[in-house]
């Protein structure tokens, strides 16, 4: 381990709590709940003959799909955008939350384990894939933006998809993967910027950066300075209204994600009589606490009560042929332009999947788009 990293971790685990408002789950009810969601919702998930589709490996794990359950349930969304989808139960969870909300997945690849059938369900993927960014969803007829979360797993700059989010007006949004150092810009490190005490942690290519893998850290690559972070944090406080992050329901097994978490929701003597009572579901103490990664609540400010140029927009960060921050504001709002409506596509010939958006209406200009990795 190099000096930098070694210095980078120090620098991180002094780092504090960072929160903003008030979270629509409280403590109280988060662990009212725990126990029908672990008996009458996490039990009946599609599950796979394998444990890796079990457990979910390399997607969203049990106390992140609690968390995504819990806020849904309390925000009653519309509509929910998932952006990033692996196995498909991040989705499974959200139709369990929103019976009847639509549900809209942009991924490169359709998920293997669930895959929602609702008529009015849309899946941007595969070969219809397209990045958040690059969809005009303010000519998405019947979309209530106001109306609609947005659950943001795609391993891009969290900082960077909170500022696409916010200027296209989507106000709700949820980040898995919500860590310090990882292989994105996260809202947490922009919190923690806005409490200056992201002095001396590192520079971010693309606002992404920061391997978690430190046997392929990959030296010169980072371009962003620390003016900007300082910029990013004022940016930050000026767009937010709410930042809550979702405390671990226990500490053990937390390892980088326990710096600057909030105060686990369980003890240690209750979390083993938890995870003992349902082993069959779960595995062990530390394997599961593993897999919190700092599950974060945003609000943001109406965009219009933000003053033009207040906000710190890394346009001049174009690598790999992203366009900015801001929505593509010549379009007009036809099938045959960037303005198709994912809420309203139907199939243009028969054997069209209902659930898929076929491609039409998206300007050519955008298709070079850089794809997001599925979480």
């Amino acid at each position: 381990m190099t000096l930098s990293i070694l210095m980078l971790i120090i620098a991180a685990e002094a780092l504090t709590p960072c929160a903003i408002g008030t979270s629509p789950v409280s403590r109280t009810k988060m662990l009212a709940d725990l126990s029908y969601f672990m008996d009458e919702v996490y039990a009946k998930r599609p599950q796979g003959r394998s444990n890796a589709t079990k457990f979910n490996k390399g997607g969203t794990g049990f106390m992140h799909q609690f968390y995504l359950w819990s806020l849904v349930r309390a925000l009653k969304p519309k509509h929910i955008i998932e952006s990033g989808a692996y196995n498909g139960l991040g989705t499974w969870q959200l139709r369990q939350a929103a019976p009847d909300a639509q549900i809209i997945v942009l991924s490169p690849k359709t998920p293997h384990a669930f895959v929602d059938r609702r008529d009015d369900s849309r899946y941007f993927t595969e070969e219809h894939f397209r990045d958040f960014s690059t969809v005009d969803w303010a000519c998405a007829e019947g979309l209530d933006r106001s109306r609609t979360v947005v659950f943001v797993d795609d391993h891009q700059s969290g900082y960077r998809r909170m500022l696409e989010a916010h200027a296209r007006g989507f106000h709700h949004l949820m980040f898995d993967d919500n860590l310090i150092i990882s292989d994105h810009f996260s809202v947490k490190g922009a919190c923690a910027a806005s409490k200056g005490e992201f002095h001396g942690l590192g520079e971010w290519d693309d606002f992404r950066g920061i391997k978690s893998d430190w046997a392929h850290w990959r030296h010169g690559q980072f371009n962003v300075s620390q003016h900007q972070l300082s910029m990013v944090g004022s940016s930050f406080l000026k767009a937010v209204r709410i930042y809550a992050e979702m405390p671990p329901l226990w500490s053990a097994g937390l390892r980088r994600a326990g710096w600057a978490a909030q105060p686990p929701a369980l003890g240690a003597d209750e979390a083993r009589r938890f995870v003992d009572q349902h082993k069959d579901q779960l595995r062990d103490l530390r394997a599961e606490g593993a897999g919190y990664g700092g599950f974060a609540y945003v609000r943001t400010q109406p965009w219009e009560k933000v003053k033009p140029g207040a906000l710190y927009l890394p346009e001049q960060v174009k690598a790999n042929g992203y366009a900015g921050v801001l929505p593509n504001q010549g379009a007009h709002c036809d099938r045959f332009s960037a303005g198709v409506s994912p809420a309203l596509l139907k199939p243009t010939k028969p054997g069209d999947d209902l659930r898929r958006n076929i491609g039409a209406g998206l300007s050519t200009r955008l298709n070079s788009e850089p794809r997001l990795q599925a979480s």
